[in-house]
């Protein structure tokens, strides 16, 4: 390949970037982010650094593109075989924000957090590993 050729295809891999990242300005739920197919979620603990053990709990979320939708949030213990004892709600904020409340991890350990999103007729689960103290 030519330098032209490498500086072009570098060039290319550049602003496909920025659109990117402009396509997913930070937000209010920056903490985490995840990747998949079809989009990305950020999410955070809503007042807290962790989420707690054994106390209600809500995340804010940010679906990039805003066109996602959030269909279920959930956690569970892989190891131990079992999930949360209750069911979040989700409230759309408008512009892809989120917010589910009423998490609530029971006990001290690690966790599996789950978000189910879908753009149109396509589905995709995003998860992300917590370890709970």
């Amino acid at each position: 390949m030519s330098m032209a050729a490498r500086a072009f295809a570098a060039m290319v891999a550049s602003v496909a970037a920025l659109a990117v990242q402009a396509a997913c300005p930070p937000s209010d739920a920056d903490g985490a982010r995840l990747a998949g197919r079809a989009g990305e979620v950020a999410w955070r603990v809503d007042g807290a650094t962790q989420p707690p053990v054994n106390r209600p709990f809500a995340l804010l979320l940010q679906l990039c593109p805003a066109s996602l939708r959030l269909d279920a949030v959930d956690a569970v213990m892989p190891e131990h075989r079992h999930g949360m004892n209750y069911r979040p709600s989700l409230q759309a904020l408008g512009d892809g924000r989120w917010r589910a409340e009423g998490l609530l991890l029971h006990m001290p350990g690690r966790w599996e957090l789950r978000f189910d999103v879908a753009d149109g007729d396509s589905r995709e689960r995003l998860a992300t590993a917590l370890q709970v103290r």
